[in-house]
Order: C-alpha cells, then structure tokens, then sequence
C-alpha cells in the first residue's frame, strides 16, 4: 500500500512497557482518520485481524507475538471549546494522556489532573477507564468516536452506550475490540472543583491557593514515590485490579484482618485494597522470581527487571494469584490485558 508503509515482522517487546513480547507479522503506524481506513484496509485483504495499540503500557504481549496486523494509533489532534464555565476538550486517540493532563491544568481547567502521570495514550482512556486518586475518566468523557475495523462505519459512542465500570468498558467486550478509537471528548470545568478525598490527597486540600496545577505537582510527586519511571524500568503500572467483593465476604475478611483498607463500591459490595492485602497479608512488596518483582514501593505494581520473555511474566502474575487466593480466597483478576 503506497499511502502507508505496512512493516512486516516486528517485534512488539520495542512497542509495550513491559518490556516483552513476540514479532508481529504486520505493524504500521497511522496518523489520521484515513489513514486507519487504509490500514484496515489491508487487514481485510490479508484477512489478518487487527490489534490496536497506543502507548503499550497496558498490554503483555505473549513471546509468539502477534498473527495479524498491529495498528499503532499516533492520530493527534485538540480542539478546545469553552461554554460559560465548562470546556469541551477533543483529542484524538494518538496524543499522550499526560501531555493533555499537563496541557490543560496550566490553562486553569479542572477534571484531569488527578490523572496525572499516567502512562498511555487518550485512546486507551475509555477502553480501560482508566482511573486514580478518585477519578475515572467516565466522569469527564461526553463522547467517543470510533471506526469499525469490521464494517468501517463511523459511530460516536454516547457515555452510556461506553457501558463504562471499574476499569472496564463496552471497548474491551469481544464485539467493542471491533472499535478503533480515533477520538474521545472530554468536559473540563474553568470554576474551581478539586475531587481530593481520596487518601493522601486530603492534605493538598488545605492549601490555600488551589490550582490545577498545583494538584498535579502534587499527584505527579506522590507517584514519584509509590510507581517506577516506566521509561526506564519495564512496567506496566498497576497490573492487577482491586477486587471488588461481597459485603459479608468483607466483614468476614476484616475480622481476620481489622487493619484492612477497603472502600465502599456500592450498597452490596466493597473495593478491597489489593496493594494492602500484598503487602500486609502475603508480605509480597518487593518479591523477586526469575527477574520479575513487585515493585518495593508499591506492591500492586509489578515491574520486569531483566525477564526476557513473556512467559516468565506470565507464571510470576499467576504465582501472586495463586497466593492471594491461599490467603485470602479472593480471585484477583488482571487490569493488564494479554495478547
């Protein structure tokens, strides 16, 4: 295809943070709208599913790689529109959600700034809804627009119809994973509305010029000390989800554990901290196999140091459910999604 250059045999441990991962048969970077057109194009002449990828950040990508064509989405684009006191902000899917997050908290708009310091690109940011300090960005998304790598129809996607949940969405379904992202709004708000109940953050709050920008310093200091630099160290962030349990099994799992964090999800179930249940139950902060560890400062994040392969990763993840559950029942289940 002469409007894009279609690379063959590359390898994806360049393209994720964890550092891993086999050689796709086809890979090809796209930089707008058109240019996904044509590249699903192509997968549907080789009859080569497509798999998308932004930052890599949240992928293991498994050491026989991949069998179709890897699209790596790079669409940048911003548009900022501002309606009395709040801001539509559109962002195509390629741009980096931490450039954005920096971008608009120095313009003074509030919404995304507890998201700061995340790795990964905009696109990513409805398929995971992707979350911190208190803030999902379901709460800040007024649409999604997406292409259909099957039918190559165009839709924008409503809040509801994102059938947005903890770190899940409509996108990761079987029949979401059709939808290329190529763009997500945002609603920002220009009057003051700092969400800083979340734990540590309480005492930002009592500072008296609150700004944006100085709650992203702070978060961006915070993480500094409880994640690695994943430009440097191979990881994938937080690599499982906290569960989220029954309120009898939480009562019955407090009486075992009084010191337990854990937060309320709903009138019947309990988020547990699975970071707390790591660190103070199976005392895992920190632990070593084959070259992949639990990272010392923060237990819920796992980190490759020198592991090779996949498959290393992937027993070491399985080996740490497996201890959760001795301990605890609790079947934890991946935030990480496997390829």
């Amino acid at each position: 295809m002469k409007d894009i250059e279609i690379q063959k045999n590359v390898r994806l441990s360049a393209h994720t943070t964890l550092q891993v991962g086999g050689v796709a048969d086809y890979f090809v970077v796209v930089k707008t709208v058109e240019e996904v057109r044509v590249a699903l194009r192509f997968a549907a002449q080789t009859a080569t599913p497509p798999l998308i990828l932004g930052g890599g950040s949240n992928l293991l990508v498994s050491d026989a790689g991949y069998r179709g064509l890897v699209i790596q989405n790079r669409i940048t684009s911003k548009h900022y529109e501002v309606l009395d006191n709040k801001v539509l902000l559109t962002v195509g899917a390629g741009e980096m959600l931490d450039e954005i997050v920096a971008e608009t908290t120095q313009k003074g708009y509030w919404g995304l700034e507890n998201l700061s310091a995340i790795p990964g690109t905009i696109g990513a940011t409805p398929v995971q809804n992707v979350g911190a300090y208190g803030v999902e960005v379901s709460s800040l998304i007024t649409s999604v627009e997406a292409i259909n790598s099957v039918t190559k129809t165009e839709k924008t996607f409503t809040v509801k119809e994102c059938e947005f949940g903890y770190r899940d969405s409509y996108f990761k379904t079987s029949v979401g994973r059709d939808w290329v992202i190529t763009q997500v709004t945002f609603m920002l708000s220009v009057k003051p509305n700092p969400q800083l109940a979340y734990g540590s953050l309480q005492t930002i709050a009592e500072q008296k010029e609150l700004t944006p920008a100085v709650v992203r310093e702070a978060i961006c200091e915070i993480r500094a000390g409880k994640f690695p630099n994943w430009h440097v160290i191979g990881t994938a962030g937080s690599f499982f989800k906290n569960p989220i349990i029954p309120l009898a099994e939480y009562e019955e799992l407090k009486k075992q554990y009084p010191d337990i964090v854990a937060y309320v999800s709903d009138d019947k179930n309990i988020k547990v901290s699975l970071g707390w249940i790591l660190d103070h139950v199976c005392q895992l902060r920190g632990y070593c196999r084959d070259g992949v560890c639990l990272y010392e400062q923060q237990a819920l994040v796992l980190v490759n140091l020198d592991a090779a392969d996949a498959k290393t990763i992937d027993d070491f993840a399985n080996h740490v459910a497996d201890l959760v559950f001795q301990k605890t029942k609790i079947k934890i289940e991946r935030e990480v999604r496997s390829i």
